[in-house]
């Protein structure tokens, strides 16, 4: 999987989590709207070589909203996007 591909891919999922986690907790918007703006961020501007730490800010934020697991991207997915093509 190219790079683009996969921010495209997780820029989608955030924001459907984002629709959910905003339902579910609507008297916690505030802080729901500020993790899912670090996250696009970190997103938008992701490389390999910041892979890791976009992986370590999703941990930090499962454990304010364990449904943040989702985007967590499978070993596999990372592999393949450590093998090489950043593909922009």
């Amino acid at each position: 999987m190219k790079l683009a591909k996969f921010r495209a891919k997780y820029m989608t999922r955030l924001q459907e989590l984002k629709q959910s986690l905003l339902s579910q907790y609507p008297e916690r918007r505030e802080r729901i709207e500020y993790i899912c703006d670090l996250l696009m961020n970190k997103l938008a501007n992701l490389r390999t070589h910041t892979l890791a730490d976009y992986i370590h800010t999703l941990h930090l934020a499962t454990k304010e909203f364990s449904e943040f697991k989702e985007l967590i991207p499978s070993a596999k997915e990372v592999e393949e996007l450590l093998k090489g093509t950043e593909g922009e």
